[in-house]
């Protein structure tokens, strides 16, 4: 068929413009190389003696055959090859000039060569490179010529070996030509081809397209094509008309959102699109024009067009009885694949007999029969039930529930042996008649573990310290068929002492051993369990006494560093399975807890036994301490006092006896030393009293605080001068404590708290009682100047102020004091304050009595 022809056209292959590039190249360089080396020959016969230049030629013929070489071994790209048999041209060139001493020598004609080889093989830029090379290159040889600087006479004298010259040059070039044009030639054949290889594709695509558009246009589906980038619709056909009820220009230039009823479907179906380029029976729902919503299944496929892909979609509405067609046939598939592979032994029975109407494949470790000994036969007949009122028993439940889970029964296994089971039920109706959808699990192992552990646990329960390891080794040695049980603690770093030891059917006397050279040593550095199921006696041939298996695991503190082992032996070589593995790691947990509860019973009593003694030593301390604290009240009410007094004495005494004779100046001194004085004594003073409340026993009762602060108060305003002072008591408050150090924390709070407000034109100080579950709290508030609260941590600590001593007068001492006194009745005390705005003081002096 004439519309096939185009397609048997050989087309032009990657890489072939390269590989007629590559075998002109080589043509030309075996030329150049062949004539050089003729050149050569001829001029080392008939040149004068010096004269020669068969070196020129042999510098050529180097250069030509290194190419030649080059491209036959095809390691080489083109376009450096190229380059190299232009340049080498070029310096043969200027070699020659050189060699003759004139730019008038016959060998010239190889600069044309070089530019012609640029041009043909090196592209645009390299030609005016290269033209402009030798044009520079010639002006350069002829003004060295020009200047006698090229150190040789020329001879023009013409002869057989300038024509020789003048030949070869004249040879290279047409080569070079030749083998260029013969290359420009098969390019432009193959272009040409090229061109009418496109033209018959085109008209083929052409065809195509119009056998797709009555395709299209004629399809029974409806079909539309879009643009894959921006969904916009670009044609309908005439079904989608019909379907969706649609006209071709309501749609046409449209995105296609309104098409679909749920927009999560349209950007799955997309993204499917876009990353596989094609989707087949996409399950999806269509809106018509009307609104109505449809169930339907689209498959569409995507364009090669890299600028904008054409998306063709056909869409193939789904009937409602299809659809449930599909529904049930999905089900089936589920619960087919679902019954038969499922590891459980699931079978279908009729309601009214029990007969066996299907079996999956999973092994039957109850009954032990096949599949298709079961199908047929009755639960009964088979042993599924030991008795017919067995199975009533399990039918009239089931009808009652309609379903059964975990129902607890025995089954006749086909050997005759009775096997413990559970079974879960449901009713189902197969083909119009109820049948019971049942799955069986055999759970004589799960029994037997949990008998086993039921005996270790009633074993162990009751028993503690040695006692309960010597029923745990042998309750161990029995679950896990062990010849020894041995649980022991650490001591130290390399010895382990035995706890309790089980041996050849009874308690085996304790001992101790070096754990290096035996199992123990890489248990203990192990997380979990270590396993040495065979081969014991070869690995450890000095501590297996004739033992062949080992299972251990290390006991560890809170820490998890270890403290104890326990581990079990066996004469021969023993699988340690998973049941074994769980048994050893409950009896490894449950040691080490009452070994852990061990140990410390132990810390217990040894702290008991020494307690009495560090009583005795703390007390003594104590005394020490509140001797040499009593020493040092001592020490600072006389030592340091009595100095002081006489150096306020003196003082006076001199101020009074230079009367006015004192400058102003002298004065002052002595005013700033009786000062310091009586700030020194109010230091001592404040020491003294906060040495003696950690002193002395408390004389706790019950203290009218009301009374109390009032009192304070009225002494605290006359002493500070604080004239129009607004001060309010809440009556009632009453604290369980010692009057005397009461009166201490109260003197100390009201004084600061009037001292610091009595700048302000409305000072004021209250004392409030607050209530804050059981704790009942004692306030006293200002509105002085008040503090910074992230200095708040200095408050009450000796010494430490946080206003200045010319702003306000004061120790530093009280607050220290009034929290001494606080904690030593088991209270507490903190402070609130925003600075300019006052502060507020709350304590309580600990529980009342009674409370």
């Amino acid at each position: 068929m004439p519309a096939a022809e185009p397609s048997r056209r050989p087309v032009r292959v990657p890489g072939q413009e390269e590989a007629a590039q590559r075998a002109t190249l080589r043509a030309i360089a075996l030329s150049i190389g062949v004539v050089s080396l003729v050149v050569m020959a001829i001029d080392m016969v008939l040149a004068p003696a010096g004269e020669s230049e068969a070196g020129v030629a042999a510098f050529m013929a180097v250069v030509a055959w290194a190419a030649w070489f080059l491209l036959r071994r095809g390691r080489w790209p083109v376009m450096p090859v190229a380059a190299v048999i232009v340049f080498g041209v070029l310096i043969t060139a200027i070699l020659s000039v050189l060699s003759f001493g004139s730019v008038r020598t016959a060998v010239n004609f190889l600069f044309v060569g070089a530019v012609a080889g640029a041009g043909v093989f090196l592209g645009r830029r390299a030609l005016v490179v290269t033209v402009l090379g030798c044009i520079a290159m010639l002006g350069m040889l002829t003004w060295a010529e020009m200047g006698g600087w090229l150190g040789k006479a020329p001879d023009f004298s013409v002869g057989l070996r300038v024509w020789i010259t003048q030949a070869a040059s004249l040879a290279v070039i047409g080569t070079m030509v030749y083998h260029s044009r013969q290359a420009t030639g098969d390019a432009l054949a193959r272009a040409h081809e090229e061109l009418e290889h496109r033209r018959a594709v085109a008209a083929e695509r052409d065809r195509s397209l119009d056998r797709f558009a009555r395709i299209f246009r004629t399809s029974p589906s409806p079909m539309l094509a879009q643009s894959a980038h921006t969904g916009m619709i670009l044609d309908t056909n005439p079904a989608f008309e019909r379907v969706y009820g649609y006209r071709h220009d309501q749609v046409v230039g449209n995105d296609d959102r309104f098409l679909w009823a749920d927009p999560a479907e349209r950007a799955h179906y997309r993204q499917r699109l876009l990353d596989e380029r094609s989707v087949e029976n996409f399950r999806c729902r269509g809106r018509r024009a009307n609104g109505t919503v449809f169930e339907t299944v689209i498959s569409s496929v995507m364009g090669e067009d890299s600028d904008d892909k054409l998306v063709i979609t056909t869409v193939s509405p789904v009937s409602e009885e299809s659809m449930a067609l599909e529904r049930l046939r999905r089900s089936e598939e589920r619960f087919a694949k679902a019954f038969n592979f499922s590891p459980l032994n699931m079978t279908i029975t009729r309601l009214s007999d029990g007969a066996f109407i299907e079996v999956n494949r999973s092994e039957d470790r109850v009954q032990g029969y096949a599949p298709e000994e079961l199908r047929g036969r009755t639960s009964v007949d088979v042993g599924a039930w030991l008795t017919p009122d067995d199975r009533a028993r399990f039918i009239e439940q089931l009808q009652r529930d309609g379903r059964i889970d975990g129902y607890e029964t025995q089954m006749r296994h086909r050997d005759g042996s009775l096997v413990d089971c559970r079974l879960y039920a449901e009713l189902i109706e197969v083909e119009g008649e109820p049948c019971i959808l049942s799955a069986t699990m055999d759970v004589r192992e799960e029994k037997r573990r949990q008998q086993q552990l039921l005996q270790v646990a009633r074993g162990v329960a009751s028993a503690t310290g040695e006692a309960f390891f010597h029923a745990l080794v042998k309750h161990l040695a029995e679950a896990v068929g062990a010849d020894r049980v041995v649980v022991g603690e650490t001591e130290g770093a390399h010895v382990v002492n035995t706890l309790s030891v089980w041996g050849g059917g009874g308690l085996v006397a304790n001992h101790r051993f070096d754990k290096r050279p035996t199992p123990c040593f890489i248990t203990l550095q192990s997380d979990g369990l270590f396993v040495c199921e065979s081969g014991l006696s070869a690995r450890f041939p000095r501590a297996a006494d004739g033992f062949e298996a080992y299972a251990g695991q290390a006991l560890r503190d809170a820490s998890g560093a270890p403290v104890g082992v326990v581990f079990a032996l066996w004469k021969s070589a023993t699988r340690v399975n998973d049941d074994r593995r769980a048994l050893l790691s409950i009896f490894a947990s449950r040691a080490q807890a009452e070994l852990l509860r061990l140990q410390r019973d132990r810390e217990i009593r040894r702290l008991n036994e020494t307690l009495e003694q560090r009583v005795r030593e703390r007390t003594a301390e104590l005394q020490a301490l509140n001797a040499e604290l009593d020493a040092f009240a001592y020490s600072v009410s006389h030592d340091l006092k009595s100095p002081l007094r006489t150096i306020d004495g003196f003082t006076r005494l001199l101020q009074e006896q230079l009367g006015d004779r004192l400058t102003p100046d002298d004065q002052a001194l002595l005013d700033r030393v009786l000062s310091s004085t009586q700030r020194m004594s109010s230091i001592i003073a404040d020491l003294l009293s906060l040495a003696r409340v950690s002193q002395g026993t408390l004389a706790c009762e019950w203290v009218d605080i009301s009374a109390l602060a009032s009192e304070v108060l009225a002494v605290a305003q006359e002493r500070e001068g604080a004239t129009g002072l607004q001060a309010q008591v809440s009556p009632g408050l009453r604290a369980w404590c010692d009057p005397r150090l009461a009166r201490l924390v109260l003197e100390n709070l009201l004084s600061n708290a009037v001292k610091y407000s009595r700048k302000r034109p409305d000072p004021r100080v209250d004392v409030v009682g607050e209530q804050t579950g059981a704790v009942h709290w004692l306030a006293v508030r200002d509105n002085g100047v008040g503090f910074d609260m992230q200095f708040a941590d200095q408050l009450f600590k000796p010494f430490k102020r946080l206003h200045l001593a010319s702003e306000f007068e004061g120790t530093g001492i009280g607050l220290a004091t009034v929290r001494r006194i606080v904690e030593r009745h088991g209270g507490a005390i903190e402070a609130r304050a925003r600075l300019g705005e006052g502060a507020e003081f709350r304590l309580h002096f600990g529980p009342n009595p009674g409370a």
